[in-house]
């Protein structure tokens, strides 16, 4: 029941950019996001690990890369946070807290996409 809760949290992936960007073929869509199921993962890890050693510079090089990928598949709610992150995370009380939170959604949203697969 508490997924359930869970799952209205977060809106669902809007599509309509990686729609556009492989001219709606739904081969290369699923392409995209098959490569982002598969990325995501070893990225959210990293973030992290690296928010929990305190390594900015590993911690830049993830969510740098998670933005791009989030944009690509349109898991846009958490990118302000990611951005955040990603230019000041040396500075940021709440470091850990916002990370489990971008992990969260990520992780919500991951569900949805692949039943897209």
């Amino acid at each position: 029941m508490e997924n359930n809760k869970d799952n209205q949290k977060y809106p669902i992936p809007d599509l309509s950019y990686l729609r556009d960007m492989t001219d709606g073929d739904e081969e290369s869509l699923k392409e995209v996001i098959a490569i982002f199921l598969d990325e995501a993962p070893r990225l959210m890890k990293l973030m992290k690990d690296s928010a929990d050693s305190g390594d900015h510079d590993s911690l830049k090089f993830s969510t740098h890369k998670l933005i791009t990928q989030l944009t690509y598949v349109g898991i846009t709610s958490v990118i302000p946070d990611v951005k955040l992150i990603n230019t000041g995370s040396s500075k940021m009380s709440d470091l850990k807290e916002r990370v489990d939170r971008i992990i969260k959604v990520v992780e919500q949203s991951m569900i949805y996409l692949r039943t897209l697969i």
